[in-house]
């Protein structure tokens, strides 16, 4: 099975990198302040650039149009859904401030670049990554929006300085990535040799930057680990939250969307429909436990998610695969 093969690289991939962190941290080859800074390159440097760069090299393809924005606005819906989800589980298991809201974050949020492009690409080919596009918005849209108000809530902060915090790089870069897709930006340089040329140079020199935020967060995650210890994961209090988080994201949370569009995607085509499926099978996103750390919330429980969802997913995505969408 190709796709098995392609999940397993691209997890193992991971870990490697994590792995990587993990030892620099336990051995002090890096400094006890490497993840601190690590976590503010990452949350205010690289992914404002990789999010600018994406969206400003990204053109609509006539054809997609309706079908995207149907991902677009069923991948919002979704993850609406699976924060009310998070948000009556987190009630039960008794979770409370900043744990709570980290728990929410990774019930919304998978890790849909790095995992999902490749096989997404590697499945369906380059429209497969044409549509997983348009389910990032709606990812990044929540993220930098709702994902930031929830990271720095534990701290305690008024609405105010709440809301400032919303107009951050990453969001910023959101934005400015939107218009210049509205306004057909890219289209216009095209037609000058002069601003191909201009956009080329930024182009080549500001994305490779950005890709780094994969391969920087999962340094931070073993930085992390290395300082809170894995056995902190086998503790009762902390195994039945994390299980249930991933049960909800990787099983529960696909099976319910692929219901619901049973019913309500007949707009959607049935290809469009697996995109949506795939991408809401992610594991927990590896930006979170660095946007933890910068909000000063609980980075330790995002962190674990991301590892304890991350070895899940090697066994529920190919089921996934093989029952939902078979």
């Amino acid at each position: 099975m190709a796709q098995a093969g392609i999940i397993f690289e691209r997890i193992i991939m991971l870990f490697l990198l994590g792995l990587l962190g993990f030892i620099a941290g336990k051995t002090k080859y890096l400094p006890g302040n490497a993840g601190t800074v690590l976590s503010n390159v990452v949350v205010k440097i690289t992914t404002p650039l990789l999010i600018l760069t994406t969206l400003t090299n990204y053109r609509l393809e006539p054809g997609v149009l309706g079908d995207g924005l149907l991902i677009y606005l069923f991948g919002l819906f979704f993850m609406v859904l699976a924060y009310g989800l998070s948000s009556a589980a987190t009630r039960c298991l008794g979770l409370m401030g900043p744990t709570a809201n980290i728990y929410k974050m990774q019930a919304m949020f998978g890790n849909v670049i790095f995992l999902a492009f490749p096989l997404l690409t590697a499945l369906y080919g380059e429209k497969g990554l044409v549509y997983a596009v348009f389910y990032n918005l709606a990812n990044d849209s929540l993220l930098w929006t709702l994902g930031v108000s929830l990271a720095y809530e534990g701290r305690g902060r008024g609405w105010q300085e709440r809301f400032r915090s919303l107009l951050n790089g990453n969001t910023l870069a959101f934005l400015t990535g939107i218009l210049w897709i509205a306004l057909g930006i890219r289209e216009r340089l095209e037609q000058s040799p002069t601003g191909q040329w201009i956009y080329d140079i930024f182009y080549g020199t500001l994305h490779p930057l950005g890709v780094t935020t994969i391969y920087l967060s999962m340094l931070f995650i073993g930085l992390m680990l290395a300082q809170i210890g894995l056995e902190g994961i086998l503790k009762p209090a902390k195994l039945l939250p994390l299980a249930v988080l991933s049960l909800g994201k990787l099983i529960v949370l696909p099976g319910l969307a692929l219901v619901i569009l049973m019913f309500a995607g007949k707009g959607l085509s049935a290809f469009a429909q697996d995109i949506l499926v795939l991408q809401l099978a992610m594991p927990a996103a590896t930006i979170v436990p660095a946007l933890a750390a910068d909000a000063g919330s609980d980075v330790e429980f995002a962190t674990e998610a991301v590892f304890v969802t991350s070895i899940t997913s090697l066994l529920t995505i190919p089921l996934v695969v093989l029952l939902f969408l078979a």
